[in-house]
């Protein structure tokens, strides 16, 4: 599987794989899980930070100094902050949400999870998501985890990923079919 990988998801699978063991030893993965969910929020939330995170211009320090004030209120657990000081001394925040991804997916599958992912076009309201959550559970299953993403490039419709298998329904694809044809014809 790593082969498969490109160099920064091996990156992100490898610090998620060791904050993973060490909040299992010690038997809070539910309370990591559960603060870097709320940090991925805020940093899904807030477009500058997005953009901090991602820049080389801003000093690794600077960058973990805005997020644990950040964090401040909400209280995070020790694990949690040891790990965000282990990014910026790496300097690996731009590698920061794809490392929560990879813990939330391998937290998901420990648990027997199925995990799926599903790209739109725009961001899906509460409403959207809680329909396609249901409609996958009916087919699925219960123990399900869904990831949504936006993609702008599919233009409309859905892509929807689990494990090796992909529903694509976007508009984006359909074109490609359509130029397919046409250069037959």
């Amino acid at each position: 599987m790593e082969s498969q990988l490109s160099s920064g998801d091996l990156i992100s699978e490898r610090y998620a794989n060791a904050l993973f063991e060490l909040s299992s030893e010690k038997k809070i993965v539910s309370t990591v899980l559960e603060n870097l969910e709320i940090l991925q929020k805020i940093i899904k939330n807030n477009n500058e930070l997005k953009i901090l995170i991602k820049s080389p211009l801003i000093s690794s320090n600077d960058k973990l100094v805005i997020l644990l004030k950040l964090l401040d209120p909400i209280k995070i657990n020790e694990i949690t902050e040891t790990f965000i000081k282990v990014i910026s001394k790496n300097k690996r925040f731009s590698k920061l949400s794809s490392i929560i991804s990879q813990f939330i997916k391998i937290n998901a599958q420990k648990r027997g999870d199925i995990l799926a992912d599903i790209t739109s076009a725009d961001q899906l309201n509460e409403e959207q998501q809680k329909k396609i959550k249901e409609n996958l559970k009916n087919i699925l299953g219960n123990k399900l985890s869904l990831n949504f993403k936006v993609d702008k490039k599919i233009i409309g419709g859905l892509i929807i990923k689990v494990g090796s298998k992909m529903i694509d329904t976007s508009v984006a694809n359909k074109i490609n079919k359509l130029k397919i044809v046409m250069k037959g014809a």
